[in-house]
C-alpha cells in the first residue's frame, strides 16, 4: 500500500556516484491524467554553464535529447514500478507537437533494477523528497515529527546543522510553530503565514499572471475568514530558483482595494520583500504575481461586481513594492534560518510591522543572533523528538498541552545569545605597561 508520508532514500553508503540509467520515459497526456510511453531512454548527470543538469537521450533517435537541471526537480513520487518527477517550473520539451509546458515526467525502470535507480537519482538529487511507496531493500527515513499537517523525518532535522540549508518541511513547521507559540494572541487573527508552496502553486502550470494563477491557489484559503485579503498581514515565503529563500508580506491589501477614507503610514498598503541577500535577485515579476493574485481574489468574492467596479477596483490596486532594509547573511546557507528570525522579530515587536518597509531595519539582530538560533532550532527539535519517543506521540500540538515543554520552545524561539562576560574578555593593556612587562621579561638563552 502506497504510503502518503514523506521519505528519504538513505543512499549514504553509496560509495561513488553512478554512471548512469536506462529506463523507459512517460509523458503526461495533454488535456488527461493518464500517461503516454515515449520509448526507452539513457539518463546521466552532467555539468553544464554552472549548474547540474539530467541529460536524457532517446535510445532510438541520436537527435533526440532533452536537460532538465536538477533544481527544478523538486518531488519524486514512487508508485508501483513508476517513478514520478515533480518539476517546480513547467518546461518545454516538444518531444512531439501536441506537447506543451510539463509539470513532470514518469521513468519506468526495470523491475530488478527499480531500487539501484531510485538510490542513483537519490543521489543525484539529494535535496528532493521522496515519497510513495518503497522497495523493501531501501533505507527509510520515517516521520518523527508531526504539526498541523506538517511532517518532519530525521533527515529534514539534519538540515538545522552547522552550513546546511533548510528545506520547505523544516521552514513551515518551526514558522507556523513560531506564529503559535510566540505571537500575541490580538496579532494572530490578523496575521496570516503561507505555506512554503504557496508561490510555487500559484506559478505553475504555464501561467504567465497572478489573475491566472489564482485558479491553481483558489481552494488554499476558504478556510480563512474573507480570504488572504481579510488578514491585515500576509507573510509568504518565497524560493529563489531552488537555493534561496526570503519573505514577502503584504500589508493592508484589502486597503488598496477598497479605500475607506485617510490613511495613517503605517497603514497603507504595499508588498514589503525582506531579502538576507547581499545582493538580491529583483522582485518584479513575483509582486506582479502577487498584485494579480489580490485582484482576482477580490473579483471571486464580489461576484455581484459590475465590469465598471471591477475595472475601479483594479486602477485602485495601489499595493507599493518595498525593499525592506532588513540584516544580511554573512554566508550562503542561513537564508532559511533569516526568514524565520525576521518572523520571530516582526510577531515580538510592538512596532515592526506597522513601520516594516518604512523605515530602516537593519538594527533587528545581526549574525550572531541567527547562527544562536540554528543552534536552538537544533536543540528544540531535539528536545520535541525525544518527547515524541517518550510518550508515543509524534504529534507536536499535543506534546504541547505540557506547560514545561511549551516555556521550553518559547524560550528557544525568542532568547539571545549571550554577551561575553566582562572577566572572560582580554584585557587590553597600555603601550607603556607591555613595554615594561618586555623589560622585566628575561630572554631566553641559546
Amino acid at each position: 500500500m502506497a504510503s502518503d508520508l514523506a521519505i528519504c532514500i538513505d543512499s549514504d553508503d553509496e560509495e561513488q556516484a553512478p554512471n548512469g540509467l536506462l529506463c523507459q520515459l512517460l509523458l503526461p497526456q495533454p488535456k488527461s491524467e493518464s500517461r503516454r510511453a515515449v520509448g526507452d531512454v539513457s539518463i546521466v548527470q552532467v555539468q553544464s554553464s554552472g549548474q547540474t543538469e539530467l541529460s536524457i537521450s532517446w535510445a532510438e533517435d541520436e537527435d533526440g535529447r532533452v536537460t532538465v537541471p536538477t533544481r527544478v526537480v523538486s518531488h519524486m513520487t514512487v508508485n508501483s514500478a513508476t517513478i514520478v518527477l515533480k518539476l517546480q517550473e513547467p518546461m518545454s520539451w516538444k518531444v512531439s507537437p501536441e506537447d506543451g509546458l510539463l509539470e513532470d515526467f514518469a521513468l519506468v525502470p526495470k523491475e530488478t533494477e527499480l531500487p539501484s535507480v531510485l538510490s542513483t537519482l537519490r543521489w543525484w538529487l539529494p535535496h528532493v523528497v521522496v515519497q510513495g511507496e518503497l522497495p523493501q531493500q531501501l533505507g527509510v527515513d520515517p516521520v518523527v515529527l508531526r504539526y498541523e499537517g506538517i511532517s518532519l523525518t530525521a533527515r529534514d532535522i539534519e538540515l538545522l546543522a552547522d552550513e546546511q540549508c533548510l528545506n520547505d518541511s523544516v521552514l513551515d513547521f518551526f514558522l507556523k510553530l513560531a506564529v503559535d507559540t510566540v505571537a500575541p494572541e490580538h496579532l494572530k487573527g490578523d496575521l496570516y503565514v503561507a505555506s512554503t508552496f504557496f508561490f510555487q502553486k500559484l506559478t505553475s502550470g504555464g501561467v504567465e499572471n497572478g489573475e491566472a494563477g489564482w485558479q491553481n491557489v483558489r481552494r488554499w484559503t476558504r478556510a480563512l475568514p474573507g480570504g488572504l485579503l481579510g488578514q491585515r498581514f500576509v507573510v509568504i515565503p518565497i524560493n529563489e530558483q531552488n537555493i534561496h529563500w526570503w519573505l514577502a508580506v503584504i500589508c493592508h491589501a484589502r486597503r488598496a482595494l477598497e479605500p475607506d477614507g485617510e490613511t495613517m503610514l503605517g497603514e497603507a498598503p504595499r508588498i514589503v520583500c525582506l531579502d538576507s541577500a547581499i545582493e538580491p535577485l529583483l522582485k518584479g515579476r513575483v509582486v506582479a504575481f502577487l498584485r494579480g493574485y489580490l485582484w482576482k481574489e477580490w473579483c471571486e468574492r464580489h461576484p455581484n461586481a459590475t465590469a465598471f467596479d471591477e475595472d475601479k477596483v483594479a486602477g485602485q490596486l495601489n499595493l507599493k513594492a518595498l525593499a525592506a532594509d532588513v540584516p544580511k547573511q554573512a554566508n550562503s546557507f542561513d537564508c532559511g534560518i533569516f526568514i524565520i528570525e525576521y518572523l520571530l522579530h516582526l510577531l515580538r515587536s510592538k512596532t515592526a510591522l506597522a513601520g516594516l518597509g518604512l523605515a530602516a531595519h537593519k538594527h533587528w539582530f545581526g549574525q550572531a543572533s541567527v547562527s544562536h538560533r540554528r543552534k536552538r532550532l537544533k536543540w528544540l527539535a531535539t528536545l520535541l523528538q525525544s518527547q515524541a519517543q517518550r510518550f508515543g506521540e509524534t504529534d507536536v500540538r499535543r506534546l504541547l498541552q505540557d506547560p514545561r515543554l511549551r516555556a521550553a520552545v518559547v524560550l528557544a524561539l525568542t532568547d539571545h545569545p549571550k554577551k561575553a562576560s566582562p572577566s572572560t574578555a582580554p584585557k587590553l593593556k597600555r603601550p607603556s605597561e607591555a613595554a615594561s612587562e618586555r623589560k622585566k621579561k628575561p630572554r631566553s638563552s641559546t
